[in-house]
């Protein structure tokens, strides 16, 4: 610990940085760069290869860093210790851990790349809240998809997404696209079926409704849905039984329960070949 570099400074150029890209989606986007605060999300980062430049302890972060006995190449990385009053500065969690890091955004495959035959989906178009964005990329790994497409979504390397991915971010194929119409073309492309994730209308039930290999679920905004565009454009649309006067379920939640739907359709098709 005693040849760590120690700030305290908070003009710090390490730390101004470190700051910039925390609020700022624009120096974001300039430095491919973001940031990671805590033991688990950073321990994550390091066990799935991604490239951190710069890695911050307060002097307890590093005492739970080698009490949990991280494994990382330092070689690389500008370390530091951290005074306590400048991590405290730093955290934007109720609890900070004092470890902190700034990662290299991860190379994002092209469409193409990523969508594939027999492939499954999920396709966020126009989800703004960073709760939902992080929750169904910790669902997609959870289930094993191949992939989740941000369509004219919220940013996913801001601190707030990222922490609600759980380290999800790190493991699972991501592509951001600032139009859907390619991402349907991709899909058409690959034979990949798109169903859109309605509330009302005209749509098939899930549970009642066949999937078949190959799906990319679309789901729309928090407040408005899909746009009537969209849907019209997607292969299908499916949409979820309500009991009672319940309208609609919350994205995260709507989009875990149909993924299942899918990725069960898949694994029951599998079965069947063997």
């Amino acid at each position: 610990m005693e040849a760590l570099l120690k700030i305290s400074a908070h003009d710090n150029g390490a730390v101004k940085l470190y700051r910039k890209l925390a609020r700022s989606k624009k120096d974001r986007t300039r430095e491919g760069l973001f940031v990671l605060e805590g033991l688990r999300l950073v321990s994550d980062a390091v066990q799935n290869g991604a490239v951190l430049t710069h890695l911050f302890w307060t002097e307890e972060g590093y005492v739970r860093w080698n009490e949990e006995s991280i494994r990382a190449d330092l070689g690389k990385i500008r370390c530091a210790l951290l005074s306590d009053a400048l991590g405290t500065a730093l955290s934007q969690t109720e609890h900070s851990q004092g470890v902190y890091a700034i990662c290299r955004m991860p190379e994002q495959p092209a469409l193409s790349d990523l969508i594939r035959p027999g492939g499954n989906y999920a396709v966020l178009h126009q989800l703004q809240d960073p709760g939902n964005a992080g929750m169904i990329l910790r669902t997609a790994d959870a289930m094993g998809l191949d992939g989740v497409i941000y369509s004219a979504s919220c940013d996913i390397f801001s601190p707030k997404v990222v922490r609600a991915t759980m380290g999800s971010l790190f493991r699972v194929p991501i592509c951001c696209t600032a139009d859907i119409a390619p991402v349907l073309e991709a899909c058409q492309a690959a034979s990949v079926e798109t169903c859109a994730a309605v509330v009302g209308g005209a749509a098939e039930l899930v549970g009642q409704c066949t999937f078949q290999k190959g799906t990319a679920v679309v789901i729309g905004n928090e407040g408005n849905g899909l746009p009537e565009s969209v849907s019209a454009a997607c292969d299908r649309r499916v949409t979820i039984p309500m009991h009672g006067t319940i309208e609609s379920l919350n994205a995260a939640m709507a989009a875990g329960i149909i993924l299942w739907e899918v990725q069960k359709a898949k694994t029951d098709m599998e079965k069947e070949v063997r």
